[in-house]
């Protein structure tokens, strides 16, 4: 999947914040919440249809891209498949859009490996209407380069003699192929004949199979039309969280417990079970404590807790009483990421408004 700049960004701060906890007794809880999505889709575009535009105009053409790169009949065919299958797995996550295939094949594709013209917006009209559908999304690139290296390493094995093993070293043949394809999508909305997004995607994937000879690792090699195949799934799933918001699933860590202060473990395991009210009473009766960096865990304990039970004031409240009455630092990143949800989570809902 491909994140937002903001969520990649709430990703990564929160990677670091768990990073630096993972050794300090923490517990480890997960909120479902939602993403928005990269681009903003007018809220009249409801169904999306996913047209094949690879075909190469002149079939001279196509035949010598086979001669030179090693491109097989109807590869493109199951790299655009890959993609659709994908894309729509992904946005089951999603109440945004219905996805629908044309079964169309149309002309488009070219060895230079750039847009072609645009389609015609009557041609998107009609297709739109054929298939009652709101918006077009036209694969119009599909280029792949498959190549496979092969050689010989030694490795390790046991093998035994008598009633004893040892350990020897053996000549093992592997076989390794590098996938490197590009895809160029385009979404048309006919209503306001406009080109709603252009994109070209390139992913890169390496495979390796190894055996006890040359031919056993290349016939174990993954395949190029499967390599592609995973490739344009992997562009598929992207294309969902760049069009759609998507249901997410984000991590909060917790103190779980104190030497000097029990309320934090009688808390925790309250927590640990779901009794989340319970546990903020635990918590809230472990304030009185003489350990101010334990009260800064209380605190912050109790902003989780009232995150997950969907009181966000409250629980930015206490964050931030975690950071400026008791000094945990931690607790201030904690609160930006509360943040950062929030307007992840406005956005979202702004883009499903219908």
């Amino acid at each position: 999947m491909k994140p937002s700049n903001t969520f990649q960004s709430l990703i990564l701060i929160g990677f670091l914040f768990f990073a630096s906890q993972c050794s300090t007794g923490q517990r480890s809880v997960s909120i479902n919440t939602i993403r928005p999505a990269d681009i903003t889709i007018p809220a009249e575009v409801q169904t999306i249809l996913i047209v094949n535009r690879t075909k190469f105009d002149k079939k001279a053409v196509n035949i010598i891209e086979g001669l030179l790169t090693g491109e097989l009949p109807n590869e493109d065919k199951a790299a655009v498949q890959g993609l659709t299958n994908a894309l729509k797995a992904e946005l089951l996550n999603s109440p945004r859009f219905l996805v629908k295939l044309a079964t169309e094949e149309l002309s488009g594709n070219s060895l230079t490996s750039a847009f072609p013209e645009p389609l015609a917006w009557g041609k998107i009209t009609e297709l739109c209407t054929k298939y009652n559908a709101d918006a077009v999304l036209a694969v119009e690139i599909f280029d792949s380069d498959f190549i496979i290296t092969n050689g010989v390493r030694k490795k390790k094995a046991t093998v035994r003699e008598g009633n004893t093993t040892k350990e020897i070293e053996v000549d093992e043949y592997y076989a390794t192929g590098v996938d490197n394809i590009k895809m160029g999508i385009r979404l048309y909305e006919p209503a306001t004949a406009q080109i709603l997004d252009q994109q070209i995607f390139n992913k890169r994937g390496t495979w390796e199979a190894a055996a006890a000879s040359k031919a056993q690792a290349l016939l174990s090699l993954t395949q190029k039309a499967e390599a592609n195949r995973q490739l344009s799934a992997k562009i598929g799933a992207d294309y969902a969280y760049r069009i759609s918001p998507m249901n997410v699933q984000i991590k909060r860590q917790f103190r779980g417990k104190s030497k000097k202060t029990p309320e934090l473990e009688r808390g925790s395991r309250l927590a640990d079970i779901g009794k989340w009210e319970e546990a903020i009473e635990v918590w809230r009766s472990g304030l009185t404590t003489e350990q101010e960096k334990d009260a800064g865990y209380l605190s912050y304990n109790i902003a989780v807790a009232y995150e997950i039970l969907g009181e966000m004031e409250l629980a930015k409240k206490w964050a931030s009483d975690s950071y400026t009455t008791y000094g945990n630092k931690d607790a201030k990143t904690y609160l930006d990421l509360i943040n950062w949800r929030l307007q992840d989570e406005q956005r979202a809902n702004e883009q499903l408004k219908k």
